[in-house]
């Protein structure tokens, strides 16, 4: 017996769900060290699927390979400053799971979102069930404890597995209208967990969601994108790299506090984007590679972990090269979903548009970051295939009717 590989159904489903709960979990954040390692395990093993899936196939698109150019140069400048090289390959291994599964299965994707849409909502689950059965991580929270959280570790970490979760639930929807059962749990759960752990950033970012995908006229609906996308262009250029530069700057001050009513250092993040541009004009071009908390406590400020900020991340990261090929990936996604005009178009588009605006000031997981991305870029395949398999059954039906009578 010959088993056709790119026409299996439930292996590339579980995959994805091994891929999702090693990316969404942070097992550590409630000591559960050994589980940690297990899925990180099953996680490498499932890459090696991945690998052996795509030299089998012998080819790659070029997205594929400006991804392992990316990854390898993070590598690279992690190994020649000794910052956390192993932790990236980690990383990268994950990130290639995703990026291989999606081109070897991409004649045939419903099993792989499907898979995705289990692993998130299992995820999301199972960090309600923790807030259940431990109220003082949101009801009490004297001590203003921020971590602890399975679903990323950090509370503000929970809105991006929330948020790409409601994506893959209304693609769902549209490869099998039973997944309105699994959608209406998500969408109470996505909504009420960031108010309960009092996260403004995921709870803004998820309603604005929300509001973007009720608004009834596609046209609306993609002038509201571009709309939001130019705005956030506009203040990642004129406030995040300007670090402290703004205080300086009466217009930017006024606007600030006067018309959005925010803390001019948007809660000390000024502070920290000012010492991320200081140290990151020391090494422009290949970054220091992938650092861990002590790396970020000796070269910058104290006050918080990082830069709170995706593109001072990159640079830090792997420099001028890595920003690049980050946005080339960011825009290309999205000018190939543009070209589809529907719902569901649209609702990726309006999730990558809200995750752009949270990373100006938070910075995510790469394989999550690039989870969006993949959706984008690969829905024109899917829009596709789900067209092709509706016209199928248009023109089979008849046909059975006839046989009938």
């Amino acid at each position: 017996m010959r088993i056709h590989l790119k026409e299996l159904k439930v292996l590339p489903c579980l995959m994805m769900i091994v891929f999702v709960l090693q990316s969404a979990f942070d097992f550590n954040a409630i000591h559960m060290r050994m589980a940690s390692y297990a899925m990180m395990a099953m996680m490498l093993m499932v890459s090696v699927c991945a690998f052996y899936l795509i030299i089998r196939q012998r080819t790659i698109i070029l997205t594929d390979l400006l991804t392992l150019i990316f990854l390898v140069i993070i590598a690279a400048s992690s190994l020649f400053h000794g910052t956390d090289f192993v932790h990236w390959v980690y990383i990268s291994f994950s990130i290639c799971l995703l990026r291989f599964f999606f081109n070897f299965y991409q004649d045939r994707l419903s099993p792989l979102i499907i898979g995705m849409t289990i692993g998130f909502s299992i995820a999301a689950m199972i960090q309600l069930y923790q807030l259940i059965t431990n109220p003082d991580m949101w009801i009490i929270r004297e001590d203003n404890a921020d971590t602890g959280y399975i679903l990323g570790g950090n509370y503000n970490q929970i809105g991006v597995r929330l948020l790409i979760m409601m994506i893959l639930n209304i693609l769902c929807i549209k490869i099998n209208r039973k997944f309105i059962f699994l959608l209406i749990p998500c969408v109470v759960i996505s909504i009420i967990m960031p108010l309960m752990v009092g996260s403004m950033t995921s709870a803004a970012g998820i309603i604005l969601f929300f509001l973007l995908c009720l608004i009834p006229s596609m046209r609306l609906r993609r002038l509201s994108i571009y709309t939001m996308l130019t705005a956030i262009a506009l203040f990642q250029i004129f406030v995040c790299f300007n670090g402290k530069g703004i205080e300086n700057n009466e217009l930017m001050v006024w606007f600030i506090e006067d018309v959005l009513g925010k803390n001019i250092t948007f809660t000390g993040r000024t502070h920290m984007w000012d010492s991320a541009l200081r140290i990151i004009v020391q090494s422009p071009l290949w970054g220091y590679g992938y650092p861990d908390r002590d790396w970020y406590l000796l070269n910058m400020t104290n006050f918080a972990v990082g830069p709170h900020n995706v593109l001072l991340t990159l640079l830090i990261f792997g420099g001028i090269p890595a920003m690049m090929l980050y946005l080339y990936f960011l825009f290309t996604s999205i000018f190939r979903t543009l070209r589809i005009r529907d719902y569901c178009a649209d609702c990726i588009i309006i999730g990558i548009s809200v995750l752009c605006m949270m990373m100006l000031m938070e910075f995510y997981p790469m394989p999550i970051v690039f989870s969006f991305l993949i959706l984008a870029e690969y829905y024109p395949q899917l829009h596709r295939q789900l067209a092709e398999k509706a016209q199928t059954s248009t023109n089979i039906k008849p046909y059975n009717q006839h046989e009938t009578s």
